[in-house]
């Protein structure tokens, strides 16, 4: 429960204005919590608090410092940064330390959430073995899903019925899934890409109302943690179709059934050294407003 030390607190106001439920206001002494049931424990109150007079019944240990100004990147080589991330699908033949994983999940711990739900959760997935039997699940899948909507396919030519909704954005997917079915068959894995490890983020139905934001947030947050620690990662859309369609894929990842896959991506020592940052198209942007030159 949310609370004001009040042989600390100065009344300088500062949690006022930051508190996202708008629940701190002045008080005779200290300055107070109106509605403490409506608290998200987002901590904004405690990090601009100059006597750290708030507290939330737990340690200071979730409350560390902030950086120093000279301790954060500047604004250009933090741009080259972004744009040195690639997707690797060449990987060496060498685990990743589970510290170093770890690591990876602490950045998605503290990517933003809505409303500080948290409600991401991971899965982290290491050795061949177990990849690979991950792997000849999902080609399962992916086989009967390309028969299911070349089946449609068929049917919209011949009998010139429409398309299902759910074909629309995968019609064009069944040759891909048959030729990845097809190298796999060969012993070649083009769905993880003998990666060492992977990692999944899931979460409970409903509990948030933007999933798909919260775990692509964590997911980015841990991609680039990655880069810091040398390692590569690539983002697996198709390993999230399976999944979702895939009672014993679930199972096996011990993602429960009132879950959804949202985000999954390799993780490993990269193979190849890229010489060139990103590229990509000029960004489409309407500036609305006045702006300051």
């Amino acid at each position: 429960m949310i609370s004001i030390d009040g042989s600390k607190c100065t009344k300088c106001g500062l949690c006022i204005p930051v508190c996202v439920r708008r629940i701190i206001e002045e008080g005779e002494n200290s300055v107070q919590i109106t509605e403490p049931g409506m608290c998200l424990y987002c901590g904004h109150c405690r990090a601009v608090c100059p006597a750290d007079a708030p507290t939330f019944g737990e340690g200071n240990e979730q409350f560390p410092p902030a950086p120093r100004k000279e301790e954060i990147p500047g604004a250009t080589a933090f741009l080259r940064f972004l744009r040195s991330r690639r997707s690797v699908r060449v990987y060496q033949n060498r685990p990743v330390e589970r510290e170093k994983l770890s690591q990876i999940v602490e950045a998605g711990r503290y990517a933003p959430t809505g409303s500080n739900r948290q409600a991401c959760r991971y899965v982290v997935v290491s050795g061949r073995e177990v990849l690979d039997r991950m792997v000849r699940l999902a080609m399962q899948v992916l086989g009967e899903q390309a028969g299911r909507i070349k089946e449609a396919l068929d049917r919209h030519h011949r009998l010139k019925e429409p398309l299902p909704e759910w074909v629309l954005p995968r019609q064009h997917f069944p040759a891909v899934w048959e030729r990845i079915v097809g190298q796999w068959k060969k012993g070649v894995d083009t769905l993880l890409y003998q990666a060492p490890a992977a990692m999944i983020i899931h979460m409970e139905k409903s509990i948030a109302s933007v999933p798909e934001v919260d775990a692509s947030m964590a997911a980015m947050q841990m991609v680039l943690m990655a880069e810091t620690l040398g390692l590569g990662t690539c983002y697996i859309g198709f390993l999230v179709r399976s999944i979702a369609d895939s009672e014993e894929l679930r199972k096996m990842l011990e993602i429960p059934r009132n879950h959804r896959a949202l985000v999954a991506f390799t993780v490993g020592y990269p193979d190849v050294k890229y010489l060139r940052l990103v590229h990509r198209n000029p960004a489409k942007t309407a500036w609305i407003g006045e702006f300051k030159e």
